[in-house]
């Protein structure tokens, strides 16, 4: 029943006074060992799909999205600029992180607010680079490497929002007056999904740009070609 109820915890909700308990057999918090899980069940989801990604990258009617320079990420300020924010936003729930180790309230309070408002501007400024797009003629459904753009985007834009919901509710049980070690383990459970999350946003930043010639590399790699 122990490890059943490991799997089914939600570590992006906080919980009660009680969270902050940790299991009788080795010391990591329940909340953590489902976020492990969590994270791993992504990992498989988004590498699966990477798969599918290359295998496809081969046929001829797909147009990779740089290469040549007309291509909209043959340079690419906008994603550049949307992973600064990212960076930003990690950083700031790293502090928030470090915050509660140093048993100060005011800094977990602006890390979380910081990194929950640059994780929705990074949400915005995806939508914007979708809209950059469909603008310039790449629609959904127009060629592959665009569907895939959109689907890998639009998954990992998903999890943030999900990760901003966890911290506004965090945010919310301080203000109403939790102390930080009741709030302690969702805030590193936290802190973790964006670390996890900027490293898959790099991951889909390196796909996402290279030119056909890589992808073909890439999928002989994998034995993919």
């Amino acid at each position: 029943m122990k490890g059943f109820s490991a799997l089914t915890e939600k570590p992006w909700l906080a919980t009660p006074d009680s969270a902050i308990a940790y299991d009788a057999s080795g010391g990591t918090p329940l909340a953590q060992i489902a976020l492990r899980f969590l994270l791993m069940v992504i990992s498989i989801a988004f590498v699966l799909i990477f798969v599918t990604f290359l295998t496809r990258s081969q046929y001829p009617d797909f147009q990779a999205l740089a290469g040549e320079p007309w291509l909209p990420f043959n340079q690419s300020p906008r994603l550049w600029a949307t992973t600064a924010v990212l960076v930003a936003a990690s950083a700031a729930m790293h502090w928030a992180w470090h915050s509660v180790k140093s048993q100060k309230p005011d800094g977990v309070m602006l890390g979380i607010s910081v990194g929950g408002f640059l994780a929705l501007v990074f949400i915005m400024a995806q939508w914007t680079t979708w809209n950059y797009l469909a603008n310039l003629g790449y629609g959904v459904s127009d060629n592959p490497a665009n569907s895939y753009f959109y689907l890998f985007t639009g998954l990992h834009a998903l999890h943030l929002f999900g990760g901003v919901l966890a911290v506004v509710r965090v945010f919310i049980r301080i203000g109403q007056g939790c102390s930080i070690d009741q709030v302690a383990v969702a805030v590193k459970a936290c802190t973790t999904y964006w670390h996890y999350l900027l490293a898959l946003w790099l991951v889909l930043f390196f796909l996402l740009t290279r030119t056909p010639e890589a992808y073909a590399l890439l999928a002989a790699a994998c034995g993919l070609g």
